[in-house]
């Protein structure tokens, strides 16, 4: 007894320095999972929609079901190693199933009430492991459905909305398991975190007057991204959703980029004219109507190339330093294809080698590294 009574002491002294420093003032979800805790910061001052919605399905003020706070009983239905784990809809069977394109009429009231648009904030990417964010069906279909990512997805900025990052616990997120249970805790730190509402009012008001998206929902000729001759793989919509993420990155940040994939060089009508790709890529923005505000990128799968133009407005942004415009260019295209090789390996290490890579599939990841390079470069600064 007296050899406890002195160990008394140590024990608690060990368990304070295992403890760790107070969160700083701020909102956070307190996640607890069968290997472990983790916690992520709630992004409520940059995304207050999003937030109220996931707060108050945590905390019981927004679509309870059962008498209990949305979330109560959930698991991670979707665990994707090397990219995210998901859940959200208790609708959802698991067994790593995807979140459905679009709710269905049926299951909207118990898996998707309360949808919202999309919120998404320049300089909130994904760009790290431990990022929270929205999964939905495309633009303006959010509900309760979301993901925290295991590595680097930049590809998916301007597609979902971020909202959190973890800050706690994050080498337990990549040892969640497939149907692992959670439950989530809110924690309010400061005055401004306590003050926050997640009510049913505060919410609805949010949605009212959030933007809605009115970019195309499919792709043609004159859309913000086309594939007219299908270079990109088709079993899922991949131009669409590049469609979608060019289109909402002119919504959130009111610059204009555009993009186009060929297999070849498209003929001119007059066979009499001769027409190069740098030509053929001037001609096309000019159609558009983005010569002088805007950026254009086109494929040539054939190639494996890209040509771009950027109009005299966008210019200063491109090349700051004023390099020859062609040596800007090279640069640009040079980076593009190290980022999408480094996509492509990333893509291997997950599918395995029973699973290979198509042409299709590496003309994808030039296009992810090609828009995701054109975002960093065009997207606005946060004002500090």
């Amino acid at each position: 007894m007296k050899n406890l009574r002195c160990l008394l002491p140590l024990l608690f002294a060990a368990r304070l320095a295992a403890d760790p420093a107070p969160l700083p003032d701020g909102l956070y979800a307190e996640f607890t999972t069968p290997r472990g805790v983790f916690t992520a910061e709630l992004f409520y001052q940059q995304a207050p929609m999003t937030v109220a919605s996931f707060v108050g399905r945590a905390e019981g003020s927004l679509a309870q079901r059962d008498g209990q706070p949305f979330f109560t009983g959930l698991t991670w239905y979707r665990v994707v190693p090397g990219f995210v784990i998901q859940s959200g809809d208790p609708t959802n069977p698991g067994g790593g199933i995807q979140s459905r394109p679009q709710p269905t009429p049926e299951d909207d009231a118990a898996g998707h009430p309360f949808p919202f648009p999309d919120e998404i904030v320049p300089g909130l990417h994904h760009d790290a492991a431990g990022t929270l964010s929205m999964a939905n069906g495309g633009p303006d279909t959010n509900s309760s459905e979301f993901f925290v990512t295991l590595a680097d997805t930049t590809r998916l900025n301007y597609l979902h909305s971020v909202f959190g990052r973890t800050v706690r616990g994050a080498d337990v997120v990549p040892l969640i398991q497939l149907n692992d249970a959670f439950a989530i805790k809110i924690l309010r730190v400061g005055a401004a975190a306590q003050a926050f509402k997640a009510d049913e009012a505060t919410f609805k008001s949010l949605v009212e007057k959030a933007g809605k998206y009115s970019g195309a929902k499919e792709c043609g000729p004159t859309t913000h991204f086309d594939d007219p001759d299908k270079v990109l793989p088709q079993e899922i919509p991949r131009a669409k959703n590049f469609n979608f993420k060019l289109a909402n990155f002119q919504r959130f940040t009111g610059q204009r980029l555009y993009a186009r994939t060929y297999a070849t060089l498209p003929q001119a009508a007059d066979a009499t004219e001769k027409t190069t790709p740098a030509k053929f890529t001037q001609k096309l923005a000019r159609e558009l109507g983005i010569a002088k505000n805007g950026a254009l990128a086109v494929y040539f799968a054939d190639r494996d190339d890209w040509y771009l133009w950027v109009g005299d407005d966008l210019t200063p942004t491109f090349n700051p330093e004023k390099k020859k415009l062609m040596a800007r260019k090279t640069e640009l295209y040079n980076a593009v294809k190290k980022m999408a090789a480094g996509y492509a390996a990333d893509a291997r290490k997950l599918r395995g080698p029973e699973n290979p890579l198509t042409p299709a599939d590496l003309a994808k990841y030039s296009v992810d590294a090609m828009l995701d390079s054109l975002i960093f470069l065009f997207e606005p600064q946060p004002k500090t």
